[in-house]
């Protein structure tokens, strides 16, 4: 390859160039926008802009570079830098030196080269790839290739803020004039070229003038609304250094045929090519209103005209797509658009974004940037004709779509550069495939038919879609929900079916009692078709009463007997049932009938003695019953639109289709258990009651309450060796954080639905639990559960799709037009097949504009509307998006907030309501109302309305899932400059915490009302303030006992905080049930003693209490007992013991105690820090009287000899660890035993709940037992050790465990504990402890 590299530095400029004035120019309104954008990221070349001209016949390169040259020289705006001065930026005069001595101009030929035209593109995007330096220059640079023996390539770079498009076109026509004249040996002429000076100086004039005035009031007379800018990415991002490109052509043929559309609606086919592009980002987006960003050339004058500069702008083009629109219509609204953006077309971009306050915002003023140009240079070189190819336009911020007409006859070039951090290269060239299909059809279409019947997916599209995405069919035989649990009992009568708290019944047993009592039903008119109630906690009874309901061929309806009477009134009277089912508690809370002519349904306690006496005379048989898969097997009532609660009906042939395709994929087996916590009003309880009794598994039954906490689930998983469980995401996160969710290592499967599962929930459920799968699923009550699945895989990225469709399900993602969305475009989901419910129970209404013929199916078949947005991945599966109306999802509960709205409108205050659902604090979503006052009068007269009153009145009327928990009181709701509601910006409500009030009484109500203002997050919390009126729910209540129980060592039960939900009634149930009480403070603390294992015991550190191990107790063995071993004296009333002589004294004393407990080996001993030196000592007494010690753990422990030069600190020593373990800093505290008693007292802590004569032995012990510990002279014990290190920075660097060697004849095992040595017992590294703890007795084992 021959190359001829000439230099690119600058020299002095030839004689006869123009030059900018030496003191510079300042820059152009256009200039000033490109050098900003680089000055915010100096290295990026994305301001560049490179084109290459192909030259068909010979070049003389000498001739050409001087061409170049002389060009270079006349156009004064190139020969520029642009420095930041003191005045702001300005472009200084640079001077250029001929070719071969620091010209910018690369020359090659690479004929002898494989590819020659691949090596120089590849040179070409390579160099397009370098920044230029502004404050340096030249702003441009050149490259010439030979590529063929009469082909060659003429290459130009230059930076975007010297040069545009237009001013492109003038130097490449000025190169091929001069070059032809000197090739010609004749005179080029005078340059045709302006000056900068001029053009500046333009520019500075339309600033002040009233033509920018006039143009300012143009655009924001047009955007005052401040629409918003729909894209294809559906996001933004900054512009990359680079864009990813897409390359493809519209052939001649086609090309010819939209320039007769064009003509045939009297526009010009660019006109067509932005109306296409216009219905594409509508139709792909779901928007009936787009903004096109337009490239206009800025050059209204003569001077602008002849200036080879930076002038160009892009203004919004604004349009208004809708399914009734035609074609004609929108190329109208196009060409009338254009016209009066032209007129208007040198006021800034950045000036308007600017001007609508878009700029703090980050928002965008236009979607994709449509850059259609209708000409080619036409440039000949000698003779030689020349074609054009842009390499790279400059920067994209989202998407740019370039339209080139190179006027040869040759059809249309069509690139699409998008934003890289937006688009892949797939997802790019995607969008630009259909855009060309689309263009095709709209040529072959009458203009004046209405859009909504131009699909946007290509055929090709739509079968992939219809047939490989949906291939979903199976053959099932035609069965009923309870046919497959009676064909079971049938097979393995003696399994276990049913564990419900102590009470477990076997498949004969449980369907004995459902069918005895499905006899009973059948009496009071229970048949097929009819409906049942079901008001029952979560019991054994509650799943008799649901297969009795089922065997008698009924359809059963949950009540909650929880929610307000209203509501409860409006679910009977609608539904009818011909019984319901309840306890006698539950009997009292039902309400009157309230329509006229309703019969009140029977009533049916299970625990009436009456009852089960009867019960017990019936048959145990399965009764008979002509029930078929067509009749309805249940009814849920999700909320609606006007606050009137909607019953869902499901077939039975529904459910059979979806437990079926659950078994079919996740095999659930006899040896399985499947936990059931969901309420039985939500659709999710239907699985985990019938799926695990169809397949002869064991279904355990969580406690009434148990669903609302995290550390019980845990507990009930591990005990009871659950294999099967769901949860909403929301709730998932906090099992995840609770520290038993580590040992739940028996989980087999875990379900989620009902909320968006955030990746980050995934990624930490993987971490967890690495053995368990892991799976997302989707689907409304209307369609039986459950109709996509995707099972989540460690190392996923992105968001968690809601996966495939079920056995014979069918879904559809449709636009705006009912017309099928291509993959990656977002629709809204339809769902077909099996499992779509019958309808919703007596509203024909509702149900004939929700389930809707399906135009894809078979005829006949149905489809329902979900209002879910969503689209397809490439893969097949969907992705859930959100919803097109305002249905929300709220802890994993459908809510509709209109039916909030209309609720609260009902109110005699209130004007207006508008609810919605903010996330004020990440992972914490929260439901508020803002309602304005009914009117001025009605305020004076009334009072401003009460924001209790109100909630009490919407909580009077629907469930506790759509209670707001905060409504806000506005005098006027806020609004945007087009009148309409402006959601975001409404104010974050204000805490309703009181701020007076009296000062908790104890150090427990202290820690308490901190607790609950942590969980809240609320800056205070007054102990008078109820948890759930400032804004708790269910999910705060759990993060709030566990913060309880970290802090306070008290396990809280959730049901105390919805009894008591104040900081003082916690406290004073804490004070009646809770810690300090006699057992808590005995010399013994059975903190689990049941269990069969060999009891494990933790000998207290030198405060002498042991309440620090109970963190030990989630991540043991369940099977393992573990007693806590403390001080005598704690307990108020007793007296003061006589204090031991010596650490031998004290640990003979506490191996007495342990062999009270276990009398003889072997024995397990552990204790944290001064209790470790104790345990070594108690182990070493043991094994003196013959018995066996199989585990010395000690945590952070350190021998007498490391601590003796430090006797005469003991007390200070003591008290100083004694306010680091209760989290006091120690600084402000002076160590004395009066000071430290009196700063425990008052902690956030455990301490501060122990009453004051307990604290003062507490302080007498931790002083003593200190002075005891570096007193003591340790004997050996054999055998080994394992040690736990806090391995956290420590100011007594000396202390080290090998210190305990001389005293060990075994091997001292380490672990290091990434925490300090106060920190030694929190959750975290306790959890690490009992696990090292597992392992070592197993592997001893």
């Amino acid at each position: 390859m021959t190359v001829r590299t000439l230099d690119r530095a600058p020299l002095p400029g030839p004689s006869g160039a123009r030059t900018p004035a030496p003191e510079g120019l300042p820059l152009t309104a256009a200039q000033s926008g490109m050098w900003f954008a680089q000055a915010l990221d100096a290295g990026s070349p994305a301001l560049n802009t490179a084109e290459c001209i192909e030259i068909h016949g010979d070049v003389d390169p000498v001739l050409f570079a001087d061409a170049l040259h002389r060009t270079v020289g006349e156009a004064d705006a190139l020969r520029v830098r642009i420095t930041d001065t003191a005045d702001g930026p300005r472009q200084l005069p640079l001077a250029v030196e001929p070719p071969g001595h620091g010209f910018p101009l690369y020359a090659a030929d690479l004929r002898d080269q494989g590819d020659p035209d691949a090596t120089a593109r590849a040179w070409m995007r390579a160099d397009a790839a370098e920044p230029f330096d502004l404050a340096t220059g030249p702003l441009f640079a050149h490259g010439l290739f030979r590529v063929g023996d009469h082909r060659w390539l003429w290459y130009q770079r230059v930076h975007h803020a010297v040069l545009d498009g237009y001013g492109y076109s003038l130097v490449a026509r000025r190169v091929a004039e001069v070059y032809s004249a000197l090739a010609a040996g004749t005179d080029p002429g005078p340059s045709p070229f302006g000056r900068l000076a001029a053009l500046v100086e333009e520019d500075a004039a339309y600033r002040t003038s009233p033509a920018r005035d006039r143009d300012r009031a143009h655009w924001l007379a047009g955007f005052a609304d401040r629409p918003e800018a729909p894209t294809l990415a559906g996001r933004t991002a900054l512009p990359s250094r680079a864009a990813v490109r897409s390359t493809a052509h519209l052939a001649p043929e086609r090309t010819d045929r939209l320039r007769r559309l064009a003509g045939s609606v009297r526009a010009t086919w660019t006109d067509v090519l932005f109306a296409a592009q216009a219905l594409y980002l509508a139709r792909a987006t779901r928007s009936e209103e787009v903004v096109l960003g337009l490239p206009m050339m800025g050059r209204m004058g003569s001077v602008a005209l002849r200036v080879p500069g930076m002038v160009m702008n892009v203004l919004p083009l604004r349009l208004t797509v809708t399914a009734d629109t035609t074609f004609a219509e929108l190329t109208r609204q196009v060409v009338l658009g254009i016209r009066a953006a032209r007129r208007h077309q040198r006021y800034r971009y950045e000036d308007i974004r600017r001007d609508l306050g878009l700029l703090g915002e980050g928002r965008a003023l236009v979607g994709p940037l449509v850059n259609v140009m209708p000409f080619d240079y036409g440039l000949t070189f000698a003779g030689a004709r020349s074609d054009a190819h842009n390499i790279v336009s400059g920067p994209v911020d989202d998407l740019t779509v370039n339209i080139y007409d190179r006027a040869h006859g040759s059809g249309l070039r069509v690139d699409y550069d998008g934003n890289p951090a937006l688009y892949g290269q797939h997802e790019l060239t995607a969008h630009q495939d259909r855009f060309l299909d689309l263009l095709a059809r709209i040529a072959d279409r009458d203009p004046h038919l209405p859009l909504g019947g131009l699909a946007l997916a290509t055929d090709a599209e739509c079968e992939r879609v219809l047939t490989e995405f949906n291939d979903t069919a199976v053959a099932l035989p035609p069965t009923t929900l309870i046919g497959p649990i009676e064909a079971r009992a049938a097979r393995t009568p003696g399994a276990t079916a049913l564990v419900s708290g102590t009470e477990e019944l076997s498949y004969a047993e449980l369907n004995a009692r459902a069918n005895r009592l499905a006899r009973h039903l059948i009496t009071l008119g229970v048949r097929p078709g009819a409906l049942a109630a079901v008001a029952l906690p979560r019991s054994t009874d509650l799943v008799v009463a649901l297969l009795a309901v089922l065997k008698a061929g009924g359809a059963y309806l949950p009540l909650d007997t929880a929610h307000p009477a209203a509501r409860l009134t409006a679910v009977l009277d609608g539904a009818r049932p011909v019984c319901v089912l309840t306890d006698l508690a539950g009997r009292a809370a039902l309400p009157a009938p309230s329509a006229r002519g309703v019969t009140a349904p029977a009533v049916v306690a299970l625990d009436d003695p009456a009852l089960r006496e009867e019960l017990a005379g019936l048959l145990p048989t399965d009764p008979g019953r002509a029930l078929t898969p067509q009749h309805p097997a249940y009814v849920l009532h999700t909320s609606g639109s006007t606050g009137t609660p909607k019953g869902v009906v499901v077939p039975h042939s529904a459910i059979d289709n979806r437990l079926r395709w659950m078994q079919d994929r996740y095999r659930l087996a006899p040896g399985d258990r499947v936990l059931q916590k969901t309420p039985t009003g939500f659709d999710v309880s239907v699985w985990e009651f019938f799926w695990p009794l169809r397949e002869g598994a064991t279904l355990v039954v969580a406690g009434p309450d148990d669903h609302r906490d995290p550390a019980r689930l845990a507990r009930t998983v591990r005990e009871q060796g659950v294999t099967a469980v769901h949860f909403v995401p929301s709730m998932l996160q906090l099992f995840l954080a609770e520290p038993g969710a580590a040992e739940c290592t028996g989980l087999r499967h875990v379900f989620s639905s009902g909320e968006v599962l955030p990746r980050d929930t995934a990624d930490a459920f993987h971490r967890l639990l690495p053995g368990t799968a892991l799976h997302n699923l989707y689907g409304p009550t209307e369609a039986a559960v459950d109709v996509t699945h995707h099972t989540c895989e460690p190392g996923e990225t992105g968001p968690v799709p809601i996966g495939r469709p079920v056995w014979n399900t069918r879904l559809y993602v449709l636009d705006t037009a009912g017309r099928l969305c291509p993959p990656g475009v977002p629709g809204e989901l339809h769902l077909a097949g099996a499992q779509l419910a019958t309808g919703y129970l007596g509203r024909p209404d509702l149900t004939a504009e929700r389930f809707t013929d399906d135009p894809y199916g078979p005829p006949g078949t149905r489809m329902y509307r979900t209002g879910d947005l969503a689209r397809w991945r490439e893969d097949g599966s969907v992705e859930y998006l959100g919803r097109t109306d305002r249905q929300v999802k709220v802890r994993g509960q459908r809510v509709e907030l209109d039916g909030i709205e209309a609720v609260l409108a009902s109110h005699e205050h209130v004007a207006a309501a508008c609810a919605l659902v903010r996330e004020d604090r990440p992972g914490d979503p929260r439901l508020v109302v803002y309602v304005t006052p009914a009117s001025a009068d009605a305020a004076a007269e009334a009072g401003e309305p009460d924001p209790a009153a109100l909630r009490a009145h919407v909580a009077a009327r629907l469930p506790e899932a759509m209670v707001p928990t905060a409504v806000v009181v506005l005098d006027a709701f806020p609004t945007g400059p087009n009148g309409k509601l402006h959601r975001a910006a409404l104010p974050v409500p204000g805490t309703a915490a009181t701020t007076a009030g009296r000062e908790p009484r104890d150090a427990r109500e202290a820690a308490l009302t901190r607790l609950f203002a942590e969980a809240l997050g609320l800056p205070h919390v007054g102990v008078d303030d109820s948890f759930f009126e400032l804004g708790g729910n269910s999910l705060l209540a759990a993060r709030l006992v566990a913060r309880v129980r970290e802090d306070l060592g008290t396990d809280l039960a959730m049901g105390t905080l919805f009894q008591a939900a104040t900081p003082a009634a916690v406290a004073e149930r804490m004070r009646a049930h809770g810690t300090a009480d006699e057992a808590a403070l005995g010399t013994v603390l059975p903190l689990r003693p049941a269990g069969t294992g060999t009891p494990l015991f933790a000998l207290h550190p030198a405060a002498g209490l042991g309440w620090c191990y109970t963190a030990l107790l989630t991540h043991l063995d369940p099977d393992q007992p573990l007693y806590g071993l403390q001080a005598r004296g704690l307990r108020p009333g007793d007296d003061r013991p006589r204090p031991y002589a010596s650490l031998d004294e004290m640990a003979a004393a506490y191996a007495e105690r342990v062999r009270g407990v276990q009398p003889h080996g072997p024995y397990r001993l552990l204790g944290w820090s001064a209790g470790g030196v104790l345990a070594h000592g108690v182990a070493v007494l043991l094994q003196e009287a013959g018995e066996k010690v199989e585990l010395l753990a000690m945590m952070d422990a350190y021998p007498a000899d490391q601590w003796r030069e430090r006797l005469g600190t003991v007390e200070a020593d003591a008290l100083a660890a004694l306010l680091e373990t209760a989290g006091c800093a120690t600084g402000d505290t002076p160590l004395t035993r009066e000071a430290v008693t009196t700063r425990l007292g008052a902690a956030d802590s455990a301490f501060g709940t122990l009453p004051a004569a307990t604290l003062d032995t507490v302080v007498d012990t931790a002083v003593r037992t200190t002075a005891l510990t570096r007193g003591h002279r340790h004997r050996v014990f054999d055998g080994d050790v394992l040690f736990f290190t806090a391995a956290a920075p420590r100011a007594e660097t000396w202390l080290t465990r090998d210190a305990w060697r001389p005293y060990v004849t075994g091997n001292l095992i380490n672990r290091d504990i990434d925490c300090a040595h106060a920190d030694m017992t929190r959750p975290g590294p306790a959890a690490e402890v009992a696990r090292a703890v597992t392992a070592h007795l197993g592997e001893k084992s």
